[in-house]
């Protein structure tokens, strides 16, 4: 049941809300048991658009190797 959980879209625009969308990916990687940076940046990079995918785009490029816990921070600022 656990690989039937999807990963809400983020865009970065309007009034949606960052801790609640940190929430909800945190909890569907705890159900499926993703430990690997790897997967969750992959699995968080397929629900970005708009700008929240450009941002990404610009800060993977200035920082390849950053983990979940940098890209979340920096998301956050």
């Amino acid at each position: 049941m656990a690989s039937a959980l999807k990963l809400p879209v983020f865009r970065g625009v309007g009034n949606e809300d960052l801790d609640q969308f940190w929430f909800v990916v945190r909890v569907v990687w705890e159900a499926q048991a993703v430990a690997d940076d790897n997967i969750k940046k992959a699995t968080l990079v397929s629900v970005l658009q708009d700008r929240a995918l450009t941002w990404y785009i610009k800060h993977s490029n200035n920082h390849p190797n950053a983990g979940i816990a940098e890209i979340q921070n920096m998301l956050n600022r």
